[in-house]
């Protein structure tokens, strides 16, 4: 398997965990190199906006990288806005984002992905780098 197929199939996997998951993407030196849908939900943004808000997810985690000597690294941040949640999850080479229904149990799905950083996800990944 090719260190794209395997990075879209970490997407996938993940989008499994919770029905109230709506998108997963992989973001790398900035970009979105893997996504995944769930085809049952309705996007909320088009294809333009889609874009601006993973690149935004990548600028504030850049941001928040600046605070990580005197606080320590960050783990994961959370924008609860009227309509979704924005989960963004800090890895070794990169980003983990996410888009959940709002009433979600955002705790409890971040703790799925993390409890899984260090088991499957990030056994089927050792080869090309470290992931969740």
């Amino acid at each position: 398997m090719n260190k794209q197929d395997n990075t879209l199939s970490i997407c996938n996997h993940v989008l499994q965990l919770d029905s109230s998951i709506r998108f997963v993407a992989r973001i790398k030196d900035r970009r979105v190199v893997a996504f995944s849908r769930n085809v049952s939900k309705t996007p909320l943004l088009d294809s333009e906006l889609g874009n601006m808000a993973h690149y935004w997810a990548s600028i504030k985690a850049g941001i928040e990288e600046m605070f990580d000597g005197p606080l320590g690294k960050t783990n994961w941040m959370i924008t609860a806005k009227e309509k979704v949640k924005l989960v963004t999850l800090f890895l070794d080479d990169g980003q983990l984002i996410f888009s959940l229904d709002v009433n979600s149990d955002h705790d409890g799905i971040i703790k799925q992905i993390q409890d899984r950083k260090s088991t499957r996800l990030n056994s089927s990944h050792s080869q090309q780098s470290r992931m969740p």
